[in-house]
């Protein structure tokens, strides 16, 4: 047995010997899209590369680089954690900003280690995918990774409702290579944008840019945040693979040329979720599980133009557990949560043209959600016990076209978008409101439109140390009279960078932002008439944000930046009494109710965050945020919102060992969210607790609780083996090693029942509208580690 385990040991040293791959880095003017002649220095190597256009870089150890790129004229760009895999030829791209003719003589140019732009000098954080990937507690998903960023605040461990900044999920906009995907999440909260998952493939990231403010003007729709998620090139010299066998799903990937020129090329993604496996393991009582595909093809024209086509989708399926952990928590998830199968998917084309004076970018694209719902009483599927039954679909088709040009030293961008909509919802729905109980059953059909146009400039002044951009864009809707004037849509912005030192930087944005509420508002029907149509009117978030930022040496970077925002026209619940601002971080459906756009609200408060990137194989991020969020209830009174989380503090720190091993940590701490009371006499009653299964909540006593304090440890450990032409990564996740609390303090509240499952009725004989059940209350159960392991193979 020795024998035989020396030997193989003998093989695996090896086939580890000599393993290198090779990089191209393709260099161009961020603005313009033109090839740029360039070299690049790689961090603690004393060589030095150069190329016109394309820099090559043969026979590179594998393991992490930091690049240094420098051209004539321009500052220094960096490409980060750039991983590199044995024999692969892999492909970068990284756009560098001009300096003025006039002052490339006179600026002291510095490396260029954090993203920003003369549009976004603040509120702009931008993430790699080995960073990504590395996160722990992150499981290779972008949106628990963003968890780790200044601002970011999230409802439980398990799904991906984000709020920013004090707003709700619903807020947030995500684009792929700049087509829009409304839905990144398995089993997303319909008119909102959390879910359990996410769908996007991180190997095939690039990086990605999160703005939690100082949008840029070509995005629309946007009130909280923008994710833009940049995809990277296929390799070029032959089609490589990936794949990921792990305890909650298995992928394959592959990624490479598609003709012999090597001007088209493809990545390629299929995944199958194993979620339903380690549910069922330890105990949940739900099983969902998903399929997932993603693609890009791109065609590179010897001119520069480059045509490219990407598409997403997922299927996503929903079962119950029958033998469940049994606690008093479990048993109430299964009364309550209904069967919500999805699927859903984006697909898209962009065209970008270089001509003397800048580009052209043409983008066409359609997406789909599908999102149905059942539910029965006591899961019992007969007719007299349906509570639910829904179905609806969210068509989009979208069409924009982007020209960014010079006048001078100004750069120009303008723009005009369409999106030509269809939603479709037919309704069975039972539910107890703060006012009564209702019934929902209603066909919904509608077109809409939805047109945008908008106008940015930036320009340097004093020496290029005062960077000013200014902006508008105008938006406007079919939907009706309150909605089709893009004149009372006009979102102007203005930035401000001004640099004291090559170190330290003041930074300002202001900006309104415009948002039409959600095609489930605007769907809703009562004696088939569009109730809301009278009523809804864009919702309006206006921004004001300061900051200061100091890089210093060794890629440490600091910042502290202050916001204030305030909402108008928000949609608020007439049966409720309550704005949709509060709701959007559960499984469900939001905004298919009576509705008018009374709300109002504010967030405001501060953000600290220091930031290192790998030096000497450490990097960290530390983050603090103190913040309120308020919305107005029925008396037009602001109250701390459900999102209003006054502290979030989060540490993520790791270390590349010897021995290709990796470790890294993140913990974070997120004061107790604001919780709606029960209203218990109300919920005993027979007739309301045969509808809604739960308690219902007192919405006249919105948000006058709090929650627990959140702490969670989340940690990764990774182990590379690297042979010649291949290399297996094994990793392992946990998420919330050591099993913190709920994040609610409210009871847990059902039925006492009899030896058949049955409520317990305790006046039988009484009228049955004053029947009452028993009830029995217990405590929240304390949230479950989530281990999650597996092995990467690339080829």
């Amino acid at each position: 047995m020795k024998v035989k385990f020396s030997f193989l040991f003998f093989l695996v040293s090896y086939f580890a010997l000599s393993q290198v791959g090779s990089l191209n880095i393709n260099v161009f003017d961020q603005f313009s899209k033109k090839e740029l002649a360039a070299t690049a220095k790689i961090s603690k190597i004393d060589s030095v590369y150069s190329g016109n256009g394309t820099i090559s870089i043969q026979n590179l150890p594998s393991g992490n680089y930091t690049l240094e790129i420098n051209a004539q004229g321009y500052e220094t760009g960096i490409l980060s954690e750039i991983n590199v895999v044995p024999n692969q030829n892999l492909t970068f791209s990284i756009g560098l900003n001009a300096i003025a003719a006039k002052n490339i003589d006179e600026v002291i140019i510095s490396k260029k280690v954090y993203k920003t732009t003369a549009e976004s000098p603040l509120s702009l954080r931008n993430i790699t995918s080995e960073e990504i990937q590395k996160n722990a507690g992150s499981n290779r998903d972008v949106s628990k990774a963003i968890l780790s960023f200044p601002g970011v605040g999230s409802t439980a461990s398990f799904r991906n409702d984000l709020f920013i900044r004090g707003g709700a999920s619903s807020e947030n906009r995500f684009y792929i290579d700049d087509i829009e995907v409304p839905v990144i999440n398995h089993f997303q909260t319909q008119g909102a944008s959390g879910g359990p998952r996410g769908i996007i493939t991180v190997d095939f990231l690039k990086d990605v840019d999160f703005y939690s403010g100082a949008f840029p003007s070509d995005v629309s729709n946007a009130l909280s945040s923008v994710f833009e998620f940049h995809l990277k090139q296929a390799r070029k010299d032959k089609i490589g693979y990936k794949a990921v066998l792990g305890l909650d799903d298995m992928q394959l990937m592959a990624d490479g040329p598609l003709s012999k020129d090597q001007s088209w090329s493809g990545l390629f993604s299929v995944r199958k979720s194993n979620l339903q496996i380690l549910f069922k393991a330890i105990g949940l009582p739900f099983l969902p599980s998903y399929y997932d595909s993603q693609f890009k093809i791109s065609k590179k024209y010897k001119s520069g133009d480059e045509l490219y086509f990407i598409g997403l989708g997922a299927i996503d399926q929903f079962k119950f557990n029958d033998k469940p952990k049994e606690t008093l928590s479990n048993l109430t998830i299964l009364d309550r949560i209904p069967k919500a199968p999805q699927w859903n998917y984006t697909v898209g084309a962009g065209y970008r043209h270089l001509v003397e004076n800048g580009t052209w970018l043409f983008t066409l694209s359609r997406n789909m959600l599908n999102n149905e719902a059942t539910k029965y009483y006591r899961n019992i599927e007969i007719p007299e016990n349906k509570l639910i039954d829904y179905t609806s679909q969210e068509i989009e088709n979208r069409v924009k076209i982007d020209r960014n040009f010079r006048i001078g030293n100004a750069k120009i961008s303008a723009g005009i978008n369409g999106n030509f909509a269809k939603y479709y919802n037919k309704s069975f729905i039972k539910s107890v409101t703060q006012i009564q109980a209702a019934t929902d059953d209603y066909l919904s059909e509608f077109n809409v439109a939805q047109f945008g146009f908008y106008l940015q400039g930036s320009e340097k002044f004093f020496n290029e140390n005062l960077t000013v951009s200014a902006g508008v864009r105008l938006d406007g809707s079919s939907y009706s009279s309150l909605t089709d004037n893009p004149f009372k849509q006009i979102s102007p912005r203005i930035s401000l960078h001004y640099q004291l030192s090559p170190k330290f930087a003041l930074n300002f944005n202001s900006g309104i932002y415009y948002q039409l509420p959600t095609y489930t508002a605007l769907g809703y029907k009562q004696n088939g008439e569009f109730i809301n149509k009278p009523f809804l009117k864009y919702i309006s978030n206006a921004h004001l944000v300061g900051g200061v930022e100091y890089n210093a040496e060794n890629n440490l970077r600091f910042t502290a930046e202050a916001y204030y925002k305030k909402y108008k026209n928000y949609p608020f619940s007439l049966r409720n009494q309550i704005s949709l601002a509060n709701v959007g971080g559960d499984f469900g459906v939001v905004g298919p109710e009576p509705l008018d756009s009374r709300g109002k609200g504010e967030t405001y408060g501060f953000e600290l965050l220091a930031q290192k990137r790998t030096l000497n194989n450490y990097y960290g991020i530390a983050a603090y945020t103190f913040g309120y969020s308020k919305f107005s209830n029925a008396n037009g009174d602001l109250l701390p919102s459900s999102w209003d989380a006054r502290h979030i503090l989060s540490i993520t720190g790791g270390k590349y060992f010897g021995r290709n091993w990796n470790l890294s940590a993140r913990f974070r701490l997120q004061s107790g969210l604001p919780e709606t009371p029960y209203n218990l006499q109300e919920s005993q009653l027979v007739s309301v607790w045969n509808i809604s299964n739960a308690p219902v909540q007192n919405f006249y006593e919105i948000n006058s609780l709090r929650g627990n304090l959140v702490h969670q440890l989340d940690v990764r450990a990774e182990k590379k083996w690297i042979f010649k032409k291949w290399q297996i990564t094994a990793y392992l996740d946990v998420v919330n090693i050591y099993g913190s609390q709920n994040p609610s303090d409210l009871p847990v509240v059902n039925l006492a029942r009899d030896s058949n499952g049955n409520g317990i009725i305790l006046n039988p004989n009484a009228p049955q509208d004053q029947q009452i059940y028993e009830l029995q209350t217990g405590q929240q159960d304390r949230l479950t580690p989530l281990p999650y392991f597996g092995l990467i193979f690339e080829f």
